[in-house]
């Protein structure tokens, strides 16, 4: 059950978030270095820029972006207003004084004049009760030169997760019931960690190998004083916001390289770069390919290297407008 976009989604959403407040991570800042080391070149970071932070919850992201361009103008919005009145406290603990901040629902409208050199809208799309029809709205707040940065479940990732959200809905089908699901969720953990061999003998060898991988990479966030988002693999001790986020979520989709695909076209956008699930990996292609490999589009590339690929992964992408698009209305 990988789409579970339902009716009403934005209203079962806002009330989520505004019951749990996410990400709330404390007073650690999420970067976004992926994305500013992928546009080095494109983008002169000393210029008076605008950014718009779209979803942007408690506001880690965002809070970093303002306080690493300090010259810039920065904007977020989101549904929630708990969680905004997060964002608004960490943005002054961090002494942040280039940010404005406006509840509103980004699908529908962008509470802000004027449109943006670069817009980013991380773990957000895939919660849209219509994301082709929230990406495309987004994109009218865009600059004709202008960048949009994306994060989007990847299917492959996430399908455990969504395989335990089905055996949480099967014994608790009410989302909002998150004591009683959280309670299934303890019971499925601890059972496995006490026939943890068996666990580990049914896990992909992959998964094992990519264990040592992670931990690591997270002692190197430690160093530099970022924070970052649990994956849903993490021990949960209680139903925190990350937890609700990943397991009591009303309406999220997951995607493969076909489906990123035509989200992106449907929205009017293109993809500039992949940084993420679906990049190119030319070492997993047999040499005896590569006289048809080279032939092929680079959406066949990306989706053959998402094919080849070991384990998953979420995809992030840096996102133009079309130039071949002459219109964006019609929604």
């Amino acid at each position: 059950m990988q789409d579970q976009a339902t009716k009403g989604g934005a209203k079962k959403i806002q009330s989520m978030y505004e019951c749990a407040p996410y990400p709330d991570l404390g007073a650690n800042l999420k970067s976004m270095d992926i994305y500013w080391n992928a546009l080095s070149e494109e983008v002169d970071r000393n210029s008076n820029l605008r950014f718009l932070d779209v979803g942007c919850g408690t506001g880690h992201y965002l809070v970093g972006v303002a306080k690493k361009f300090p010259h810039w103008k920065c904007y977020g919005t989101d549904l929630s207003g708990p969680s905004l009145s997060v964002c608004g406290d960490l943005s002054e603990r961090h002494g942040v004084q280039n940010l404005t901040l406006e509840k509103g629902n980004y699908a529908e409208n962008i509470p802000f004049e004027g449109t943006f050199d670069i817009i980013s809208a991380l773990g957000t799309i895939h919660h849209c009760e219509n994301p082709v029809a929230a990406l495309k709205n987004v994109a009218q707040s865009l600059s004709d030169d202008g960048y949009l940065f994306v994060h989007l479940y990847g299917s492959r990732l996430d399908s455990g997760r969504f395989d335990v959200k089905e055996i949480l809905n099967i014994f608790e089908p009410d989302l909002t019931n998150v004591e009683r699901r959280f309670e299934i969720y303890d019971a499925l953990m601890k059972h496995r960690e006490k026939h943890w061999l068996k666990s580990y003998v049914q896990k992909p060898l992959i998964e094992i190998l990519m264990m040592p991988r992670n931990k690591l990479r997270n002692i190197v966030r430690r160093l530099k004083g970022y924070s970052w988002s649990p994956g849903w693999t993490v021990r949960y001790d209680k139903p925190s916001a990350p937890w609700i986020d990943h397991f009591c979520n009303p309406c999220e989709k997951a995607y493969n390289v076909s489906e990123v695909l035509e989200l992106v076209d449907g929205a009017g956008l293109k993809i500039v770069k992949m940084i993420g699930h679906g990049r190119e990996h030319p070492q997993l292609v047999p040499e005896l390919w590569s006289g048809s490999y080279e032939k092929l589009s680079q959406d066949d590339r990306w989706r053959l290297s998402e094919l080849l690929a070991f384990g998953g992964g979420s995809f992030n992408m840096i996102l133009q407008k079309n130039a071949d698009v002459t219109s964006l209305d019609g929604i």
